[in-house]
C-alpha cells in the first residue's frame, strides 16, 4: 500500500454489478490452452458466457475485451480492457484471480466506478461470465506474446503462446488471510504503526485519501486511492477481503502487495476497518431492489410534501459516470398510483441550482426515468434495436437552446462579467422511446409531452413526475399491463456535468405495482 510505481496503459477498472453470497475457497478452473475456444468448466452451455458478455458487457469492455468503445470514453474510471490480463480484486500470491475472485466481483460490483452489481444473476450465469472473461484475457496475452516474439525474430506457434498465456494467467497458491486481530492496546497500536508505514501515503493518516494523489499520472483510469470513511470500497469490507487486498494487493490498480506477515496482516486489517464506519461498508453498492409500489385513494400534489411523507422512501446509490468527489451519489425514490395515473418523486442534494444559462455552465440540472419491459435489458446501452426502451426525462434546460442567447465573444473579459441567470431557456419535459446510445440525439425534442413539476429548496431538487399507467402511444411503457418492469435513473448536476452523456446513473430496479 505504499506508492506504486504506475503501469503501463494495461490496467482499467472493471465496470460491475452486486452481491450477495461470496463463495468459498480458490476456484480450480484453469483457462484451456486454445484461445480460439471458451475455457468454460460450468454446467452452463459453452455459449452461455459470450452471449451474457455481449449483451452486458462489450458496451463497456468492448466486443474483444480492449475497452475501446464509445460508452467507454464517456467513464471515469475507465473500463478494466480485460485482454490485459491484469484485474483489481485478486487473492493469490501471483496476482492472478480465482473463478471465484471474479464471481465475487460480478456480484458486488465495484463502488467508486460504473461497475455495477450483477447479483440478480444465477450463479451459473456469473461463472459462465468468469469463464468468458478469462477467455478473453486468455487470447490477448496469447496474441501479445506471439506478436512480440515475431518482432523479436524468435517466431513460436500460436499453440505455444496459448501454452505460455495459459501458465501465465492460471491462479497461484490463495494468499494467508488469518484471522481477525484479537481487540488489545498492543495490537491497536501495532496496525497504527503498519499502516503509517504501509498506507498513509496514499490513502491518509485518517484514511480519507491524499489530495495530491488524484494529480498522479497514470494510464488515463484515474486510479485514486480510496477514501475508506465515505465506503467506497472496491471489494467487501471484511477481514477476509481486505486481507486479500493489503497481501496479494490490486493489479490493475497500481496497488502492490504488502510484505507482511500473517500477524502483521491481521493487526493492519483491524486498523482499517477501524477507519471503515459501519454503515460505509455497502453504502454505495449499486444493489437491484424491489420497488413496491402501493395503491392510494388519491395522488398527493407535487407541492404536498406531507402527503408524500407518507410514502415509503427508496434510498438508491448513484454511480457518476464520470467520477468525481463533489457528484451526486445518492437518489431517494417515492412512488405511489391510485389505479388510474401513477406519480414519481426524485429527490437529490444538489447545493447549486442550475436551471439559468451562465458562461460558465454547460448543460442545466436534470433527471431521467427508463424503463424496459425485460428481465435483463442492457443498462449502458438505452435500449437497442430489437429492445427499445422508454424514456421519461426533464431537463432545466437544454443546451442547444441557449445557442445565441449569450454572445461570450462580444462580452468584457470573455463573458465573465454576464451576471448569473441573464438567460432562463424554458424547462423540457418529455416521454421518448430509445433504441441504443446513438439513437439519443436524434430522439431528444421529438418526445411525448409529460407532467413534471419540480422544486429546488435548501440545496436538494424534488422532480414529481405523472403519467397515466396505460400508455398514452406505442411507444410508451405501458404500466396497467402486468408482467415486469425494470426502471433505472439518471440525474444530470449542471455545474459539473460537461455535456448530457457525464450523469450519475443507478442500475436497474424491479418496479412491483400492487393493483
Amino acid at each position: 500500500m505504499t506508492r506504486p510505481k504506475l503501469l503501463p496503459a494495461a490496467a482499467g477498472v472493471a465496470i460491475a454489478f452486486a452481491v450477495a453470497t461470496c463463495v468459498s475457497g480458490p476456484s480450480t478452473t484453469h483457462p484451456s490452452a486454445n484461445p480460439t475456444t471458451d475455457s468454460s468448466n460450468t454446467s452452463a452451455p459453452p455459449t452461455r458466457g459470450a452471449a451474457l458478455y455481449q449483451r452486458h458487457c462489450s458496451v463497456c469492455h468492448g466486443a474483444d475485451g480492449d475497452a475501446k468503445t464509445p460508452v467507454a470514453s464517456l467513464l471515469l474510471p475507465r473500463p478494466t480492457p480485460f485482454r490485459e490480463g491484469l484485474f483489481k480484486l485478486v487473492s493469490t500470491t501471483n496476482g492472478m484471480p480465482t473463478d471465484d475472485d471474479l464471481v465475487r466481483t460480478l456480484r458486488r460490483g465495484m463502488p467508486g466506478s460504473t461497475m455495477m452489481a450483477w447479483g440478480w444473476m444465477p450463479d451459473d450465469d456469473l461463472r459462465a461470465l468468469a469463464q468468458e472473461v478469462r477467455t478473453i484475457a486468455l487470447r490477448g496475452r496469447t496474441e501479445s506474446i506471439h506478436r512480440t516474439a515475431a518482432i523479436a525474430g524468435r517466431g513460436i506457434s500460436l499453440a505455444d503462446a496459448a501454452s505460455i498465456a495459459a501458465r501465465h494467467l492460471a491462479p497461484g497458491e490463495p494468499v494467508d488471510a488469518g484471522e481477525r486481530a484479537a481487540d488489545t492496546p498492543g495490537n491497536a497500536a501495532e496496525g497504527e504503526r503498519l499502516y503509517r508505514q504501509h498506507c498513509a501515503s496514499c490513502h491518509g493518516n485518517d484514511g480519507r485519501g491524499l489530495p495530491s494523489t488524484q494529480e498522479w499520472p497514470t494510464d488515463g483510469t484515474w486510479l485514486w486511492p480510496r477514501d475508506f470513511t465515505q465506503g467506497y470500497l472496491r471489494g467487501e469490507p471484511s477481514h477476509r477481503e481486505l486481507a486479500f487486498r493489503i497481501r496479494a494487493g490490486m493489479p490493475g490498480a497500481h496497488m502492490p502487495p504488502a510484505r507482511l506477515s500473517t500477524a502483521e496482516t491481521e493487526a493492519l486489517v483491524a486498523h482499517v476497518k477501524s477507519l471503515i464506519p459501519e454503515a460505509a461498508g455497502d453504502h454505495h453498492v449499486q444493489w437491484r431492489r424491489t420497488i413496491r409500489v402501493t395503491r392510494s385513494a388519491r395522488l398527493p400534489a407535487a407541492d404536498d410534501d406531507a402527503g408524500w411523507q407518507r410514502v415509503d422512501a427508496a434510498r438508491l446509490p448513484l454511480a457518476p459516470l464520470w467520477w468525481r468527489p463533489d457528484a451526486a451519489d445518492e437518489l431517494w425514490l417515492r412512488v405511489v398510483h391510485d389505479g388510474s395515473d401513477i406519480a414519481v418523486r426524485l429527490e437529490w442534494a444538489d447545493p447549486v441550482r442550475d436551471d439559468t444559462a451562465r458562461p460558465d455552465t454547460k448543460m442545466g440540472d436534470g433527471a431521467a426515468i427508463q424503463f424496459a419491459r425485460s428481465n435483463d435489458p442492457p443498462l449502458f446501452a438505452m435500449g437497442s434495436p430489437d429492445a427499445p426502451v422508454n424514456v421519461w426525462r426533464w431537463h432545466a434546460f437544454d443546451p442547444k437552446e441557449t445557442a445565441g442567447m449569450i454572445d461570450l465573444a462580444a462580452q468584457p473579459h470573455g463573458g465573465l462579467d454576464v451576471p448569473v441567470g441573464s438567460a432562463a431557456p424554458r424547462p423540457r419535459s418529455e416521454s421518448l422511446q430509445l433504441h441504443g446510445v446513438d439513437s439519443a440525439p436524434s430522439a431528444t425534442g421529438s418526445g411525448l409531452a409529460l407532467d413534471v413539476k419540480t422544486n429546488w429548496r435548501d440545496g436538494r431538487w424534488t422532480v414529481t413526475f405523472r403519467r397515466s399507467l396505460a400508455a398514452r402511444a406505442p411507444h410508451e411503457v405501458d404500466l396497467a399491463a402486468p408482467g415486469p418492469v425494470l426502471m433505472a435513473f439518471a440525474i444530470w448536476d449542471g455545474r459539473i456535468d460537461a455535456h448530457p452523456g457525464s450523469k450519475a446513473i443507478t442500475t436497474w430496479h424491479v418496479l412491483d405495482l400492487q393493483r
